[in-house]
């Protein structure tokens, strides 16, 4: 009777270990598979994190390049400026060389007595109107051509300006894009959307 009862007993103590053993192995084998998903999730998100560097220093040197043409575009433009200033300085002397003509025309058609010397002052207060008038011309025409530079300068920094909100517009894109991963499978509602 009590050989029966060991057996029993060895029999149970034998279901319990090979019970424990059998537990023992799946949790081995489910702590592989988790060890095997967490080394693919953090490769994952080394390429990633490396992918957005990358993006990012590039992103940096093609705006730096954009600021840099940005700048010489500003100087461009100071330059075209400081010549229409000139030129507008030009043509302030010309408009005071015409009126200090027209006032001596005034006193020569006042006050000279003898008509002719009066009309040759004249015709030289003419002549020297005309050159003024060419000048006041001359620094027009340059005027003109600054601000056609003026604005060929602003077009081209507005072009730049829509380049580097399109640049930014896609960084933002493809960050999004790259964290859509982390946001779907075992580590969903890890990352913040």
């Amino acid at each position: 009777m009590d050989k029966d009862n060991s057996n029993i007993t060895n029999e149970e103590s034998l279901d319990v270990a090979e019970l424990i053993a059998n537990t023992l192995t799946e949790f081995r084998q489910e702590m592989e598979y988790v060890d095997e998903i967490g080394g693919k999730i953090a490769a994952r998100t080394n390429s990633i994190v490396k992918i957005v560097f990358v993006i990012l220093l590039v992103s940096a040197l093609y705006l730096g390049f954009m600021i840099f043409q940005m700048a010489n575009n500003m100087g461009n433009m100071i330059i075209h400026l400081e010549n229409m200033y000139s030129n507008f300085g030009e043509m302030s002397q010309n408009m005071h060389d015409i009126t200090k003509s027209v006032n001596k025309m005034s006193d020569s058609v006042s006050g000279t007595p003898v008509i002719a010397g009066a009309m040759i002052q004249i015709d030289q207060d003419v002549k020297a109107m005309s050159g003024s008038i060419y000048g006041i011309n001359q620094s027009i025409t340059a005027i003109d051509n600054d601000m056609v530079k003026i604005n060929v300068n602003m077009q081209e920094m507005a072009g730049r300006l829509s380049n580097m909100s399109y640049s930014v517009n896609s960084m933002t894109y493809d960050v999004n894009e790259m964290a859509a991963p982390m946001n779907s499978g075992p580590m969903n509602g890890f990352w913040p959307n």
